[in-house]
C-alpha cells in the first residue's frame, strides 16, 4: 500500500508542478502586457495634464493682460496729466472698472512716488513731510525766557501765562502762536484749572492743525491728546473717549503728515486709554453709537495699516529695484513687466510699466479676487478624469484655491502632475492629485489580481485535488486491508465453533462419548456453539443490508423488561463455561414499547459479547436497564482494557477496531457497534460511549418510549 500512495504522490506532485509553471508563465506574460497598456494610459494622462494646467496658466495671464491693456488704454487717454489734478480721476476710474486693480502708484518727474487713491498713514521716509524746527525766535526772546522761569523754576503760573499772552499779542507767527497756547494750557492744567486748559487746547485743535513741534508733531494732535487725559483725570470718561476717538479718527484719515514711530505711538497711546477709560466705568453707561464708532475704527486701522504694508512694501523694496534696473522704458512702452514680492503671509503681484521716458506707472493685483473669482472660474470650466482634481498652492504649499487635503484616512490623494506660474507669476504652482487609482491603475489591478488569483485557484485546486486523491486512495487502501482482516477475523469466527461442533459431533458419531452426562454436556455445547455461530451470520447479513441500504425493522410492541431478562440469561448460559459473570439491574417499571425485538436482542448480544472480549483480566461485566418519562436506557459497563480518547470517535465506523486491540490477540469482526449504532438510529434513539484507557467501558443505548417507525 505504501509504494502505490508513494507512486501516486509523485504523479500528482509532478503534474502539479507542470500546470504551475505554466500558469505562472502565462501570469506573467499577462501582468507584464497588462502593465505596458498601463504605462500608455498614464503617458496618455500626463499629457492630458499638461495641456490642463498650461490652459490655466494661459487664462491666468490673459485676464492679466486684458486688465493691463485696458489700463494702459486710461493711461494714453490722460497722456500728459498724470502729474495733475487728472491722476486721482485715472486712476479711480481704473480702480472703479478693473477688478483685478488693488493699488496704484506711479512715480513723475520728480522721482517721488505717488499714491493717487491712498494718503500714507505716516510718512515713508521716516520723518514729517514737513519737518519744522520750531520758533526758534520766540524762544531767544527775554518775555519768553522770563515766562519758562516763572513755570518751571518758581512755578509762578499766573506770571507764565500773562508773559505767554504778551508775547502772543506781539507775534503773527503760526506756529510761535501754536507754541505759546500749548505753553498756557499746560499752565492751566498744572495749576489746577482743567476747564480753561481744555478751552486753551479746543482752541490749538480748531486753529493750529498743521503747525508742528520742534519735533515734528502737531500741535492739535498734542493738544487732542492731553485734553483727553485732562478728561479722563476729571472723572469725565465719556467726554475722554469722545475725545480719544476723535483723535482715533484724525490718525486714521490721516489728518496730519508724522513719522511712523510718531504713528505707532500715539496709536498705541489712544487705544490703551481707551481701553483702559472702559474698564473703569460700566460699559451699558456708553452709548450704542460710541461703541459702534469705536468698532468701525478698528475695522478701519486693520484694513489701512493692511494697506500701508503693501504701500511700504512698493515706495520701499520694488520701487528701488525698478529705479535701478537697467531697462529700456522704450522697451516696456505699452507692454507690462512684472515683479513679485512676499511681504510677511502676503504675495505682492506687481505689473508696471513707462508711459514715457520720466515717469513709471504701476499697479498690485487683487490677490482675493484673483484667488476667489478668477481662478474658481477658471477651474470650474476645467474638465477632469475620474478622480482626479486640480489644487493652486503657494510656495509654502498653502491651497490658494481648489480642494483641500485631509491628512486624515488611508486613501490620501497623491501629486500627479505639478507645475509653476509662466516665469513664476504669480509665484504659485498648478497641481493635479489623484484622490485614487485612475481608470489604468484600476484595470491594471483588476487583471493582475485576476491572473494572480487564477493561479492560486489553480494551485489551491491541484492541492486539493492531490489531497483528496491521496486521501481517497488511503482510504481505499485502508478499507481494502479491513475488509481482508475482516474476511480472516470472521473466517476465524467461523472455524472456530465449527471446529467445536464437528469434533464433539464425531466424538458422539463414533460412539467414544459413554456417559450420558457427557452426552448432554456435548449436546449443549454443540447447541451454543451453534447459536452463536448462528449469531456471527446474522451480524454479517445486518451489516450487508445496512451497505446496501436495504435493512428493514419489524417494529411491533414488545415487554422490554422481559426482553432484558431473556438476553442476558441466555448471554450468562453462553459465557458460563468462561466462568463470567453478568450482573444484571432491569427495572421492574420498564415499560412496554414498539420497537424490532429481534433487532433490539441483537443489539444487546453485540455490547455484552465486546464487555466480554474486552474485559480483559475482570470476569464480570454489569447490565443495567431503567426508564425515565420519555427514554429508555440499555447501559452495558466492563472494567476491561478501555479504549483511548483517539479511538472513541471511530469505533462505530465499520471495519474499524482500536490500535491497541488490532494489535492484540482479540478476535473480533469491526462491524459490531456499526451495528449497533445503525439499529439504534432506526428505533429514534442514540448510542453513548465513556471509556478510560485501563480501566473499562460504558456504552448506553437510548431509545424513546412509544417511538413508532
Amino acid at each position: 500500500m505504501k509504494i502505490i500512495l508513494d507512486w501516486q504522490k509523485r504523479a500528482i506532485i509532478i503534474f502539479a508542478a507542470v500546470v504551475l509553471i505554466f500558469s505562472v508563465i502565462l501570469t506573467v506574460f499577462a501582468i507584464r502586457e497588462a502593465e505596458r497598456e498601463k504605462l500608455l494610459k498614464q503617458r496618455e494622462i500626463n499629457q492630458e495634464q499638461q495641456r490642463i494646467a498650461l490652459s490655466i496658466n494661459d487664462q491666468v495671464m490673459e485676464n492679466i493682460r486684458e486688465t493691463e491693456e485696458r489700463v494702459f488704454r486710461f493711461l494714453n487717454l490722460s497722456q500728459g496729466q498724470q502729474d495733475g489734478s487728472q491722476l486721482v480721476d485715472v486712476a479711480s476710474r481704473i480702480i472703479e472698472s478693473e477688478a483685478l486693480v488693488a493699488e496704484i502708484f506711479y512715480v513723475g518727474r520728480s522721482g517721488r512716488v505717488n499714491f493717487p487713491l491712498f494718503k500714507p498713514l505716516f510718512n515713508l521716509n521716516g520723518e514729517s513731510e514737513y519737518l519744522n524746527k520750531g520758533p526758534v525766535k520766540i524762544e531767544e526772546n527775554q518775555v519768553f525766557k522770563s515766562a519758562e522761569t516763572a513755570e518751571f523754576k518758581n512755578r509762578n503760573y499766573s506770571l507764565a501765562i500773562n508773559n505767554y499772552r504778551q508775547l502772543m499779542s506781539s507775534t503773527s507767527d503760526r506756529t510761535s502762536r501754536a507754541l505759546l497756547m500749548n505753553r498756557i494750557a499746560r499752565c492751566y492744567m498744572i495749576s489746577g484749572n482743567p476747564d480753561r486748559a481744555i478751552q486753551t487746547y479746543r482752541r490749538i485743535i480748531s486753529d493750529y492743525q498743521e503747525e508742528l513741534s520742534r519735533d515734528g508733531i502737531p500741535f492739535a494732535l498734542i493738544a487732542l491728546y492731553q485734553a483727553g487725559m485732562m478728561y479722563s483725570n476729571m472723572d469725565k470718561e465719556l467726554d475722554g473717549i469722545e475725545t480719544y476717538l476723535e483723535l482715533y479718527t484724525n490718525l486714521l484719515e490721516p489728518r496730519w503728515s508724522i513719522s511712523q514711530t510718531q504713528f505707532h505711538f500715539y496709536l498705541k497711546k489712544v487705544k490703551d486709554e481707551l481701553v483702559s477709560v472702559k474698564q473703569r466705568i460700566n460699559a451699558e453707561n456708553i452709548d450704542k453709537n460710541i461703541t459702534d464708532r469705536w468698532t468701525e475704527l478698528e475695522q478701519l486701522e486693520r484694513e489701512k495699516l493692511e494697506r500701508m504694508d503693501t504701500i511700504k512694501t512698493i515706495a520701499q523694496k520694488i520701487l528701488p529695484f525698478i529705479v535701478t534696473k537697467e531697462t529700456d522704458s522704450e522697451d516696456l512702452f505699452g507692454t507690462f513687466a512684472h515683479l513679485t514680492e512676499k511681504t510677511g503671509n502676503k504675495i505682492l503681484l506687481i505689473s508696471y510699466t513707462y508711459p514715457d521716458s520720466n515717469s513709471i506707472f504701476g499697479f498690485s493685483i487683487d490677490n482675493q479676487y484673483l484667488e476667489k473669482e478668477i481662478l474658481p472660474s477658471i477651474l470650474e470650466k476645467i474638465s477632469l478624469r475620474r478622480g482626479f482634481f486640480i489644487q493652486v498652492a503657494d510656495e509654502d504649499n498653502n491651497v490658494v484655491t481648489g480642494r483641500e487635503i485631509s491628512q486624515k484616512g488611508a486613501s490620501h490623494p497623491h501629486l500627479s502632475y505639478s507645475r509653476d506660474f509662466e516665469n513664476n507669476f504669480p509665484p504659485w504652482k498648478i497641481k493635479i492629485f489623484q484622490a485614487f487609482p485612475s481608470e489604468a491603475e484600476r484595470q491594471f489591478s483588476l487583471r493582475r489580481n485576476i491572473y494572480v488569483l487564477s493561479v492560486v485557484v489553480v494551485i489551491v485546486a491541484l492541492l486539493f485535488g492531490g489531497v483528496l486523491v491521496i486521501r481517497s486512495t488511503a482510504k481505499e487502501l485502508r478499507l481494502a486491508k479491513l475488509k481482508s482482516e475482516f474476511v480472516s477475523t470472521v473466517s476465524h469466527e467461523f472455524r472456530t465453533p465449527l471446529t467445536s461442533i464437528r469434533y464433539l459431533a464425531e466424538l458422539l458419531q463414533r460412539g467414544r462419548v459413554k456417559e450420558e452426562s457427557k452426552k448432554q454436556q456435548y449436546y449443549e455445547s454443540i447447541t451454543h456453539e451453534s447459536e452463536r455461530l448462528s449469531r456471527l451470520i446474522e451480524n454479517i447479513l445486518d451489516f450487508s443490508k445496512i451497505e446496501a441500504g436495504m435493512k428493514e425493522y419489524e417494529f411491533a410492541e414488545i415487554d422490554v423488561a422481559e426482553l432484558c431478562r431473556d438476553v442476558v440469561s441466555r448471554f450468562q448460559e453462553q459465557v458460563a463455561p468462561q466462568e463470567f459473570t453478568i450482573e444484571s439491574e432491569i427495572s421492574d417499571e420498564l415499560p412496554q414499547t414498539f420497537a424490532d425485538r429481534e433487532a433490539l436482542s441483537r443489539a444487546l448480544f453485540n455490547l455484552l459479547d465486546n464487555a466480554v472480549k474486552y474485559s480483559g483480566e475482570s470476569r464480570k461485566a454489569k447490565f443495567r436497564a431503567w426508564s425515565n418519562q420519555n427514554v429508555i436506557f440499555f447501559e452495558v459497563e466492563d472494567n476491561g482494557i478501555g479504549i483511548s480518547k483517539d479511538d472513541q470517535v471511530k469505533v462505530f465506523e465499520k471495519f474499524y477496531r482500536s490500535g491497541d486491540i488490532h494489535n492484540s490477540s482479540i478476535k473480533g469482526s469491526g462491524i459490531g457497534l456499526t451495528i449497533v449504532s445503525h439499529i439504534a438510529k432506526a428505533h429514534g434513539g442514540k448510542v453513548l460511549l465513556k471509556s478510560e484507557l485501563g480501566k473499562g467501558t460504558m456504552v448506553t443505548i437510548q431509545l424513546p418510549i412509544d417511538q413508532k417507525v
